[in-house]
């Protein structure tokens, strides 16, 4: 029988090649691969406890097979939420049971699924509001191109036939070009104003008489004879190609600006003047929405509406535009009186001071209002129905929920149907199959990743490269890895750096979409490597991309070699796909698959461990250490851990009864043997081993098997009064 210095040495000397051994096993083999091919089945706690092979294999890899019995008690485990200090796991002064809830996604889950996070919701927000500067500056380009290339038009036709030239004008009068033909706008161009039997002065051309006035003040602004030929040298004079640009200008973008605000008053003190009817009104899109913003009436008040007031005076009263009528002196039949000016000049001049009064702050009120309500609506989402029901505002003037959605990623109203959209909410942005992704379009693909629907139209947790879990994981290892060794001020300063750095960590790493912009940001990965026990002067990012982008379940590939497999675990937490993007591949709803290959990887441990202890009980104790060093914080990690604690006394050679001491003259022993920061080191913590088992071996002489090391059969965290217990529990919480 070989040493407890050699089987140690041999196990450990690549422990990669040693744990692929393992996994050949036929029975190691056909458990694991039971367990990969059934775990992602899982859909509750319930479904985990009555598999019992699912469940056994997951309590051996965590070292709680000696608990498999008590299924109640681990059901309270496994649906803790960890994000709860009060809650059952929490509570529990066995650290492997917080491991073992952390590793499945039963409990706490309600709380991180909502429609959007906040920062989805921030950023569609954000989004949403930058498409007004867009559009503002997508409209001055478009008037540049027009002033110059309408004075190149020498036809009807030059018109007629770019899509660009028409959009331009028809929008302009407030017009959708979709629903104009080219032989009608042609019809319109080339008409003549002051012909009664013309094109535009024929009712009948049109499907509504509000529409006809529109379509003569867009041909009183050219010159087109009626075979589409000129009349004049250019299609319009130097005043009307100004007035059309200024039309444009004010009507395209959504929102004022302070320039447009005064340009369309100066045209309103003009045009109103001229009117002769309430039709010239509501004919004139540039009036009528003047009017609306002035009187802060709806921007969705159809002509017929505005109408209606003027010869209902209880619908007036009703609807709020009592006040709009009585500035203006239109008998009941909407005409005037002849002689008679549609309003007196006091009432132009009210008008325009209520209408630049609303326009100086509609932008920012409709900014805050807009948020207000979206932030609140969205917040209130449970389902994709709840989605669509939320676009039913009290406030006609606000933007639905949908609405902001779709403008906030360039998505047209009328480019998809109810049915499309959600189908769109429904399917996965990350999968390249999905339908989605089969339009094609990156607008629909972002705006799918904006929201969290699953399948089903039901909340998910929103697609991160990290699951809170993780997060909540690696910032108390971080916490832990900073404030390693010290007191007094030293540790509160600690203390404090960590945990701003945990606030920075948390913000940043939620904005982060693939690998690339991770390892770009240097406090990020630092933030991570730290927590992982790796120091981050000893890896640069090329070593970092190649662990990040390797393939785990490869057993040749980087992470499984020497060098690569101090990134495994690391690798595993985040839900990155092979070429460096977010992934939902590896999120499922019982275990992700980073939890999956660690809930492998620890059987794999344990296995080798249970295998080795069969002949030899100290390198099944080495190993153990080995293994659990990296988490040992402070003395009463170990004093906490018997296993732990064997290995210490017996390589110092404590006596047994060391055990009954007061528990702070136990501490204050350890810490005079050794450095706790040296078990952080794998080359001091080899050296420490050799040690043990060389102790190990000449205390038991051929009998390699301790009763003292029978403890791990039992799990760590027992064998140990629960007085001495509860004392360590209380001085590692201060």
């Amino acid at each position: 029988m070989i040493s407890t210095y050699l089987g140690y040495v041999s196990a450990t000397k690549d422990m990669a090649s040693t744990l692929a051994r393992i996994a050949k096993q036929a029975t190691v083999k056909s458990d694991q691969q039971y367990y990969d091919a059934h775990i992602g089945k899982i859909k509750n706690v319930d479904e985990f406890l009555s598999d019992y092979k699912l469940y056994s294999y997951a309590m051996k890899a965590y070292g709680l097979e000696d608990m498999t019995y008590a299924k109640a008690f681990m059901k309270k485990v496994l649906t803790s939420d960890l994000s709860d200090t009060s809650s059952f796991a929490n509570k529990l002064t066995d650290s492997r049971y917080r491991q073992f809830a952390a590793a499945f996604n039963f409990g706490g889950t309600s709380k991180n699924q909502s429609a959007q996070s906040d920062l989805q919701k921030s950023d569609t927000i954000g989004l949403y509001e930058q498409s007004f500067a867009n559009e503002t500056a997508l409209a001055k380009k478009e008037s540049k191109f027009y002033d110059t290339w309408i004075d190149k038009v020498t036809n009807v036709d030059d018109i007629t036939n770019s899509s660009r030239m028409t959009d331009y004008i028809l929008r302009a009068h407030g017009l959708n070009p979709d629903n104009i033909s080219k032989a009608f706008l042609k019809s319109v161009l080339t008409s003549d104003v002051n012909d009664p039997n013309s094109f535009v002065n024929t009712a009948s051309n049109f499907s509504t008489a509000s529409l006809q006035p529109t379509y003569k003040l867009i041909a009183s602004q050219f010159s087109f004879n009626a075979d589409g030929t000129l009349s004049g040298a250019t299609a319009q004079t130097a005043e009307q190609k100004e007035a059309m640009i200024s039309r444009y200008d004010s009507m395209v973008p959504s929102l004022l600006t302070a320039a447009a605000a005064t340009s369309n008053d100066d045209y309103y003190r003009q045009a109103i003047t001229k009117v002769q009817s309430i039709n010239d009104i509501t004919g004139d899109n540039r009036l009528f929405s003047y009017i609306k913003t002035a009187f802060n009436l709806s921007s969705k008040l159809t002509p017929v509406q505005f109408n209606l007031a003027f010869t209902n005076s209880d619908y007036a009263a009703v609807t709020g535009m009592a006040d709009m009528v009585s500035h203006f002196q239109f008998a009941s039949d909407g005409t005037l009186p002849t002689g008679q000016p549609a309003q007196t000049q006091q009432a132009i001049d009210d008008i325009s001071t209520k209408y630049l009064s609303q326009a100086k702050d509609a932008k920012q009120n409709l900014f805050d209002d807009a948020e207000k309500h979206y932030k609140t609506a969205v917040s209130g989402i449970k389902t994709i129905t709840d989605f669509f029901a939320a676009n039913d505002t009290k406030n006609k003037n606000l933007p639905t929920i949908e609405d902001m959605a779709l403008r906030a990623f360039g998505i047209g109203k009328n480019e998809v149907s109810r049915d499309q959209l959600r189908k769109i909410l429904e399917s996965d942005p990350y999968d390249s199959k999905s339908y989605v992704n089969s339009l094609k379009d990156d607008r629909f693909v972002e705006l799918a990743k904006a929201f969290n629907f699953d399948s089903e139209g039901n909340l998910r947790a929103p697609v991160a490269p990290l699951s809170q879990t993780s997060i909540n994981s690696l910032i108390s290892a971080y916490s832990k890895s900073k404030t390693f060794g010290l007191t007094g001020e030293m540790r509160d300063k600690a203390v404090k750096d960590a945990k701003d750095a945990a606030t920075e960590f948390s913000k940043s790493i939620a904005k982060i979409k693939t690998v690339d912009e991770l390892l770009a940001d240097k406090k990020l990965t630092e933030f991570i490597l730290v927590a992982n026990n790796i120091d981050p002067k000893s890896v640069d990012k090329n070593t970092l991309k190649k662990a990040f982008t390797a393939d785990p379940e490869d057993a040749k590939g980087f992470l499984n070699t020497q060098a690569g497999q101090q990134f495994k675990a690391m690798v595993n937490a985040f839900n990155f796909d092979a070429k460096g993007n977010l992934t939902t591949a590896k999120i499922e709803p019982g275990q992700n698959k980073g939890a999956r290959l660690a809930t492998n990887d620890l059987y794999l441990h344990q296995t080798l461990e249970t295998q080795q202890g069969s002949s030899n009980e100290g390198v099944r104790l080495a190993l153990y250490f080995q293994r659990k060093a990296p988490q040992v914080n402070s003395v009463y990690d170990i004093m906490s851990d018997p296993a732990l604690y064997n290995v210490i006394k017996t390589t110092y050679s404590l006596p047994a009864s060391m055990s009954n001491m007061d528990v702070t003259r136990q501490a204050a022993m350890l810490e005079k043997l050794f450095p706790i920061k040296d078990l952080h080191d794998a080359g001091k913590v080899n050296n420490l081993l050799k040690r043990f088992s060389a102790v190990y071996d000449a205390a038991n002489g051929g009998n390699t098997t301790s009763p003292a090391s029978a403890i791990l059969t039992r799990g760590s965290g027992t064998g140990m009064s629960a007085d001495l217990m509860l004392s360590i529990a209380q001085l590692r919480s201060r």
